[in-house]
């Protein structure tokens, strides 16, 4: 009897990945990975859609010529925020905007603290040039598209368009582009208007998570237009690999890669005023009864790397430094009591002060500092960073932290994770999180056995852990005022701010 079989896509920022697996067991049998083809011009970074789109429709095709008859479904995560403009001919008529690329700044910028605010209470997302509708106004005017509606596809809407013919998105996406209304659940007329693009910008109608979009027998690739394909956005690639982990309220997912996202899911949206002044960013979970609490912290993996360019070492270096630093830990050789310690805000900055001009920033290189003390300070920076940006979500009602990705592989980083947190993470030992999330989505009845590593915190390094976040706080605060005049002004107002100051600059250099 043939095996009824499902691709799953996943499009990341750094790699993409085309996966098969068999429905009923969940047994992989075939994975290829490619580079997500990046383009510059003179404004700054761009998906190069044509070429991901042939490198993606190549292996598709040979996969459903090597199994034809039997592929049921092709399931499509990708990145947030990232699309293109739709004209009412079915042309792609926009270049594809970086998700992270900040070109289209002076639109945020020009909001006042009330449009912020309102903002925040329809879309639950701070207003930043990451999202969908600042990139969407800049792409509007630079361009001078006026003449017509234009329909915006977020990734994984563009390339099930591609497969079946038929405009859709869905919720854990809709909720990225921030002009999706969280509680009304619709598209948001009012900051259409707010942008000015009320008459020139339609959104798709919008579908739960796994829900088919249509089939491939309806499309335009004559290679696949004899199979009756169903194809299905699985959605935002943090929200569906929390749900390929199985992830339940009271779990706060860690969730590593090229960035790097804590994530909660609660039945009610967190829309009051702290999460709006700490820019946590609200949305729609792949299971659309629940909402979600994201924060993204736009460095991480990507902070190994530019270790690796910088002194210009290979990955097995890079992993032989990392195995002697966690030996050297686990057998109490390492003090943290001054150690190097990096800000690493090297793509900009995420929650509390969620700002693209922010940089990176190293405290505590000496003349004896070697590059093993440079990599302990980048992954003791992660660490301090996550923790610094967990005190802004409800930790009292986290009951367990759950790490994917990368990080599943690198015990020195995951064992400081869980000093820093005093908590312990269950490591999820699955190479693909994303993918089971996106089979999860479509097939309901889909499981399998999850299987967890359990890290503890060491008592000895808790402590240690909460005197360097004093200091990293103090550095943290520090660093804003040479990137937030408007910070400088009101953090000097504030008695009681200046006084949290003095204490940490006590802490630090005592």
């Amino acid at each position: 009897m043939d095996k009824k079989l499902s691709i799953t896509i996943d499009i990341g920022t750094t790699n993409s990945k085309v996966s098969l697996f068999e429905i009923k067991s969940g047994e992989l049998l075939f994975r290829e990975s490619f580079q997500t083809a990046k383009k510059t011009d003179e404004f700054g970074e761009l998906f190069d859609v044509s070429v991901i789109w042939d490198q993606l429709l190549e292996i598709l095709i040979k996969i459903v010529a090597e199994h034809s008859g039997n592929i049921d479904s092709i399931n499509i995560s990708s990145v947030g925020e990232a699309g293109v403009l739709v004209n009412s001919y079915g042309e792609i008529v926009t270049p594809m905007i970086a998700w992270y690329d900040k070109r289209a700044s002076d639109y945020v910028a020009a909001l006042n603290q009330e449009e912020k605010q309102r903002i925040y209470e329809i879309t639950g997302l701070p207003a930043h040039t990451n999202y969908s509708i600042p990139k969407i106004k800049w792409l509007v005017n630079h361009l001078g598209l006026h003449e017509e509606k234009y329909i915006w596809l977020n990734v994984p809407d563009l390339f099930s368009y591609f497969l079946t013919n038929q405009m859709k998105t869905e919720f854990s996406m809709a909720s990225r582009t921030m002009c999706f209304d969280l509680n009304r659940r619709c598209w948001s007329e009012e900051i259409l208007m707010m942008f000015g693009l009320q008459d020139v910008i339609e959104f798709p109608a919008v579908v739960s998570s796994g829900e088919i979009v249509g089939y491939t027998k309806t499309g335009a690739i004559y290679e696949l237009k004899n199979e009756e394909i169903s194809v299905r956005i699985a959605g935002h690639d943090h929200m569906v690999g929390a749900l390929g982990i199985n992830l339940q309220d009271k779990d706060l997912l860690n969730s590593t890669g090229t960035t790097e996202g804590l994530l909660l899911i609660d039945d009610h949206p967190f829309l009051e005023n702290k999460s709006f002044q700490e820019s946590l960013s609200n949305g729609i979970f792949t299971d659309p009864n629940y909402f979600t609490l994201f924060s993204s912290m736009p460095t991480g993996g990507n902070a190994f790397e530019w270790y690796q360019n910088f002194f210009n070492i290979n990955q097995r270096d890079f992993e032989k430094d990392c195995q002697n630093l966690y030996q050297r830990y686990l057998d109490g050789q390492i003090s943290l009591e001054d150690p190097v310690i990096l800000i690493p805000h090297l793509n900009g900055s995420g929650a509390p002060f969620k700002n693209g001009k922010s940089r990176g920033l190293m405290y505590g290189i000496s003349l004896e500092t070697r590059r093993e003390d440079v990599l302990l300070g980048i992954i003791l920076g992660l660490c301090l960073e996550m923790k610094y940006v967990a005190t802004c979500f409800p930790m009292e009602q986290v009951k367990r932290v759950i790490a994917i990705g990368p990080v599943v592989k690198n015990p020195l980083w995951i064992q400081l994770k869980a000093d820093a947190l005093n908590k312990e993470i269950s490591v999820v030992k699955m190479e693909e999180a994303v993918s089971f999330g996106a089979l999860k989505a479509s097939y309901s009845h889909f499981d399998y056995e999850i299987d967890y590593q359990i890290v503890q915190a060491d008592p000895n390094q808790v402590q240690a852990f909460d005197r360097l976040l004093d200091k990293y706080s103090y550095l943290y605060e520090s660093k804003r005022f040479l990137v937030d005049d408007n910070f400088h002004q009101s953090y000097f107002e504030s008695k009681e701010a200046q006084n949290r100051c003095t204490e940490a600059k006590e802490i630090f250099f005592s």
